[in-house]
Order: C-alpha cells, then structure tokens, then sequence
C-alpha cells in the first residue's frame, strides 16, 4: 500500500490504526484485514423513516391548557440603529480578553470533571465568592450554605415559588411589577394581590393585615418605574413581614448600578430570616450567561437545594468555576467601577437631551439601574404613537405598557410613560436618537399627515 500510494508505511500503519478506532475495519489472526460487517454509522442512525400511522396516533395527543410565556429574546435583525430597548448591557464593555484566559486556564481541570455532577446549588467557589461580594456591595451577612446557583433570577423565582407558594395564601405583588414574576406565581396557580407603588416605593399602609405567604418587591431599583423604597417603607414592610409570617422575595436585579450614592442596604440584610435575596450577572456581565443567585434563610437552605437538584440538578461547570474566578479575584468589582462610571455618563447625556429638547417632560428612575422612565408632557403623542414614530426613524423607545411589565389594575399614567434604556448606547449616539425623535414630533406637530404619507 505504500509503494502504490508513495507514503511511508508509518503513514499507512497510522490509518490503519486510525480505520480500526474507527470501527471501520478489523483484523482477523491468520486472516487478514477486512471491512467491518456492521459500520459505526449503523449503531446511531435509524435505517429510515416509517410514515405509516395507526388509527391510534392518528388522533393525536390530547389537549393541554395554553401557557403564557415570555419573550426577552431579540433576533439581530430587529435591532434598530439606535435602540433603547431595557435589560441590555453594553456588549463592547464585557471583559473578553480576561474572561478568555480564565476558561482556558480552567479547561485542563474541567477535562478531568466533565464526567461528573455538579452539586445542584452550584460550584462551592462561585457560591463563596458570591457571600463575599455580597457582604461589602449590600451588607449581607449569609454562609455559602445559604446560597443557591440559579439560571438567572427568572429560576430564581420560579425556585423561591415553588417553595414557598400556599393554596391559602395570596402572594403580594407591586403594581405595576416585572411580568416575568406574575407569570410564574400565576403558571402555579396562586392567588395575586397588587399594592400600588408611589414616588417612594410601595405603599406600605395599604400592605393586607392578614400577610401573604409571598411578598415580590424590588426595592432597590422599582421594576418598571425605577423608585427607590424609602427608609421609613422599608421599616414598615419588614415590620409587616415579621408580624405576618409573610416571606419577602427581594430581586435585586440591577442594583450593582447605583449612580448618585452609596449602595443600599439589602432587605435581606435587616431581616435575613425573613427575606430571600435574588441576585443575577444577566445585568453586570452578560445575560447569555445565564447565571444567577438566591440567598435563602438558613432555615430554608436545605430544601432549596433539594428543590433545585428536582428542577434541573446544577449548572455547567466551566462558567461557574470562571465567575468564581473573575469575582474573587477583584476583576468584577473593577469591571463594575468601569461599566457604572460609562453608564453615568449615557444616563446624564440622556437626561440632558431629553430636558434640552423636550422641556415640559419629567424623568424619574435615574438614582440607580440601567433605565430612565419619561413621564411625556400633554403636547407629545401617547406613548405608543410616540413608540412607533420613533421607530420610523430606527429609534427604539418602548412604551411602559407594552415592556416587560405588568399592571393588576388599571394606571392611567402608563399610557404617557416610556422607558428608554441607555446602556447600549454612547453619548454622541444617545444625542443623535433623541434629535431624530424630535424631529419626527416637530414634523408630527407641523402636519399631522406626515406620518400618513
């Protein structure tokens, strides 16, 4: 064969060897070398497809109740040039060259535990590294017993409820609230009541007086109208909690991003026997990601973990064991101070813009978080025309009622508020899509056909 071919025989000897690991051919002492009876392709590879079809299946599968989803995915090709669409970080900001050099120094030891679980509440050093940071950004004192690895807050929710829900008990909502959470409480059957929320949070003197076994809020940055609890409401619902046996779920979703102040002390950490503390990277590193965390009373960390080893049994471990890294090193705390000192300054220039060019306007959600809410003045279209014009001129601006929140009784206001996210845009691009938003009012205002046309 090598004289034929013009190889080495090392050549042809390796493709024999090579042919053989393969499954292609044998060797039969005394005999020789033959192709194999059966190929490998014949082990993992039905022969063909049968259509036929019996009076049985041709039935079909009975019918189920339709579930309403959620949809935070966005195909490239949606994306508008200038695009102020909520919940995204800045991908040109995400440490690639420190996060490449980390997964490669991890890939020799992930090599050696890639044939074995991982423990359901996550990677023992994410998890340390995790109550550490905690402790310094918000004040919360846990083990990393108490902590559990999550898919992103939304499993976190869907955990925390799982194991928290009673048939006769409401769980207690903020109104209006993050849509993801109604639609977990309510795939689970649970009974909802909504408290409104004002200028300084929720409002705590319409809290039930016979408790809840839930109570979501998020304090920190209100979801969608990104207020702040006020001292005097934290006391008072934490003081509601207590005396009610109600369980508060904190999600924390944004609050890495505190822009005018120091960051706030977590509820959880004034009650950490009452509160359980979801935190996510969706927002400070990257949502494709997927990771988050849930800090549990120690009483309830035993079963959280069991819960969550019947949900889906752990994480990949190559990313956790990379976050464990990037946090405990110091590199996230610096990467934060990078990405809030660039997202102070898109907020700024937003604000400016929008007061420059928009006067009688009124913006409120800019103490923290990574979006602003535009209360739009009586001489500017409703907030969804105003959605739409915009978006004739590749500018994304997302009315409040058609984000990913939620309202449990009607809120006229909602109609006239847009919530504009200012991340994924740099200050001159910011300028730029607020002209042209202007312009496409100013045009509005002159004839009204315009759009017609």
């Amino acid at each position: 064969m090598a004289t034929q071919l013009g190889v080495s025989r090392r050549t042809v000897v390796l493709s024999y060897e090579r042919m053989i690991d393969d499954g292609l051919i044998e060797t039969r002492p005394g005999l020789g070398t033959f192709v194999c009876d059966q190929l490998p392709t014949a082990y993992v590879r039905i022969k063909q497809v049968s259509l036929a079809r019996t009076a049985c299946q041709m039935t079909g599968p009975r019918a189920v109740p339709h579930v309403d989803g959620m949809e935070l995915f966005q195909k490239p090709g949606e994306r508008l040039p200038y695009d102020f669409r909520i919940g995204r970080p800045d991908a040109g900001l995400f440490p690639r060259n420190l996060w490449r050099k980390l997964t490669i120094e991890h890939l020799d030891s992930f090599t050696k535990l890639i044939s074995d679980y991982t423990d359901p509440a996550g990677y023992l050093p994410l998890r340390e590294a995790i109550a550490t940071h905690l402790r310094t950004a918000r004040g919360i004192l846990c083990h990393p017993d108490q902590v559990v690895v999550t898919a992103g807050a939304q499993e976190g929710l869907n955990l925390v409820a799982r194991l928290l829900l009673q048939k006769d008990k409401p769980v207690l909502l903020e109104d209006p609230c993050y849509d993801g959470a109604v639609r977990v409480f309510t795939s689970l059957g649970a009974r909802l009541v909504s408290v409104p929320v004002r200028e300084d949070g929720l409002d705590t003197e319409l809290l039930p007086l016979d408790g809840a076994c839930i109570g979501y809020v998020t304090p920190s940055h209100q979801f969608p109208l990104g207020v702040t609890l006020s001292p005097e409401r934290r006391n008072a619902l934490i003081a509601w909690a207590r005396q009610t046996g109600t369980f508060l779920i904190e999600d924390d979703y944004d609050s890495d991003f505190r822009h005018n102040s120091s960051p706030l002390v977590a509820l959880q950490a004034l009650a950490p026997e009452s509160v359980v503390y979801l935190g996510t990277f969706s927002k400070s590193i990257s949502p494709g990601l997927r990771l988050g965390y849930a800090v549990f009373p120690a009483d309830l960390a035993p079963s959280a973990r069991s819960l969550k080893s019947i949900m889906n049994n752990g994480h990949p471990w190559l990313e956790q064991s990379v976050t464990a890294d990037f946090i405990s090193s110091g590199s996230f705390e610096q990467h934060l101070v990078r990405m809030r000192t660039c997202y102070l300054e898109r907020r700024n220039t937003l604000m400016d813009s929008v007061a420059s060019l928009f006067p009688q306007s009124e913006m409120s959600g800019f103490e923290g978080g990574m979006h602003l809410v535009w209360m739009l003045d009586s001489s500017l279209p409703s907030a969804a025309k105003l959605k739409e014009m915009a978006r004739t001129c590749g500018v994304g601006v997302y009315a409040l009622q058609a984000s990913p929140a939620h309202h449990l009784r009607p809120r006229p206001q909602s109609s006239r508020q847009l919530l504009l996210g200012y991340p994924c845009l740099d200050p001159s691009q910011i300028q730029s899509a607020i002209e042209l938003v202007h312009r496409a009012v100013s045009r509005r205002t002159a004839s009204p056909h315009v759009l017609a046309q």
